[in-house]
């Protein structure tokens, strides 16, 4: 014994199976958004170069960076391999 769906049945199945399609990558798209991805050595030593900056001279800028701040920097456990 079979079912029969009637115009209006069908219709919305297909609308139903279509919205699914749509539906279900934007889902997994949101479940690893690139933003969270974890970060590299190399991104995070690159914060370095932001802060504290560039001292503005009589010959042009000069850039300057902190010690400290690049030695903590690689302490972290992305960069000393504990991650």
């Amino acid at each position: 014994m079979g079912t029969v769906l009637s115009r209006r049945g069908r219709a919305l199945l297909v609308v139903g199976a279509a919205a699914g399609l749509v539906a279900v990558p934007a889902i997994a798209a949101a479940a690893d958004p690139p933003g969270l991805d974890p970060p590299t050595c190399a991104s995070t030593l690159a914060r370095v170069d932001a802060w504290p900056g560039s001292i503005p001279t009589p010959d042009g800028p000069v850039h300057v960076f902190s010690d400290a701040y690049d030695s903590y920097l690689s302490r972290l456990p992305v960069c000393s391999g504990e991650a």
